[in-house]
């Protein structure tokens, strides 16, 4: 079977791929296989890979073109980015942060901070101490009700991390693309967000935390919103005061993925 006749529903969108080669088709399949068919009637957004005699490989999608000349990173890769950013363009009845998330003892913990601050590493952390992945990247969260979706990308590995952590990780099958390994989690329903954890890189190995006040917990969700041409401040910012009024929220200082993780793991069995 073609991957013409194949197609993804990312955050509402449906989404089909055409032209790929065949040798990128399983990789591509692999890390898009947590996400559910659209419905056979639906309109799909088409992205066309084009080989182009003398000029190489060129990738059409969502109104924009690439040039994939020297491209290092493989196709399958490139392809998930793109099919991933443009939902997130065209998402307008969801915030999609960047963040983790994780389904724990008192519902949903969000796992938010700069840029390198561990925030994949300490999401992976909660996942194999008990809790069930929703997202260790991506997190929507729907208009009005707040209630946040599992997005079940591929995981992305492909820096170091803790040898405690990787132990409780199952190893990556042979077959599935180099620095990604299967979501292990499910697409069902994730409970409504209780706590907030704002991660940031410290000088303590074992952990210091202090809790946030409503007002600096809905401006670090803010700030983790990606924009898109939906995008309204006034609308975001009053959702986020909303979302923060319902969790606890604190901001979590270590120097080791084991010391924030052994610090948030106290907070969300905390009554």
């Amino acid at each position: 079977m073609g991957l013409e006749e194949k197609s993804w529903s990312i955050l509402g969108t449906p989404f089909r791929c055409l032209g790929v080669p065949p040798e990128d088709l399983p990789d591509l399949e692999a890390l898009l296989r947590g996400f559910p068919p659209p419905d056979a009637a639906a309109e799909t957004v088409d992205f066309q890979v084009e080989r182009e005699e003398g000029r190489g490989l060129f990738l059409s999608g969502g109104g924009r073109r690439w040039d994939l000349a020297g491209t290092t990173a493989p196709l399958s890769s490139h392809l998930e980015y793109r099919l991933v950013d443009e939902a997130i363009r065209l998402a307008s009845d969801r915030w999609v942060l960047h963040a983790g998330a994780v389904a724990g003892p008192r519902g949903t913990c969000l796992v938010i901070g700069e840029s390198g601050a561990g925030k994949t590493s300490l999401t992976l952390w909660l996942w194999a101490h008990g809790g069930r992945l929703g997202t260790d990247d991506l997190c929507p969260i729907a208009h009005g009700s707040l209630m946040p979706e599992a997005f079940p990308r591929a995981l992305h590995m492909d820096a170091e991390y803790s040898p405690r952590l990787m132990a409780k990780i199952p190893p990556r099958p042979s077959s599935y693309p180099a620095d990604y390994y299967p979501f292990p989690g499910s697409v069902d329903p994730m409970p409504p967000v209780r706590d907030l954890l704002v991660l940031e890189r410290g000088p303590r190995p074992e952990g210091e935390v202090e809790t946030l006040r409503q007002s600096e917990a809905a401006h670090h969700l803010q700030k983790a919103i990606i924009m898109n041409p939906a995008f309204d401040y006034g609308d975001a910012l009053r959702d986020m005061l909303r979302l923060a009024a319902g969790c606890r929220a604190y901001r979590i200082r270590a120097s080791t993925p084991e010391g924030a993780g052994e610090r948030a793991q106290e907070i969300l069995n905390a009554d």
